[in-house]
């Protein structure tokens, strides 16, 4: 298993693929770091393995887009957060398990 990975997701609510962060191997667990403002909430968090944290993003955008049945403010927090564009996790691998 790599040690890092870039959780990208594609919400129903949203239809297109977006990177939500990447998880860092920390200890036990992967830590997140979000590469939007829309997954800020999830920044720090430890998850067991790679695919809870992308259930927990998905879980997110989810939660955020129901009570908006427009979507904007959503779509705005998508764009990228400047400090973390370039951070490239360097032994990429797939998600399987």
């Amino acid at each position: 298993m790599s040690d890092n990975y870039i959780i990208e997701i594609r919400p129903k609510s949203v239809g297109i693929t977006v990177q939500a962060g990447v998880v860092i191997r920390d200890g036990r667990g992967f830590r997140f770091f979000a590469a939007t403002d829309a997954f800020n909430s999830l920044e720090g968090q430890l998850f067991k393995n790679p695919k809870a944290a992308e259930r927990a993003a998905l879980c997110h955008v989810a939660d955020i887009a129901a009570p908006r049945a427009t979507g904007n403010r959503l779509s705005q927090n998508l764009k990228p957060r400047a400090q973390h564009v370039g951070f490239i996790a360097e032994n990429q691998g797939s998600m399987e398990n």
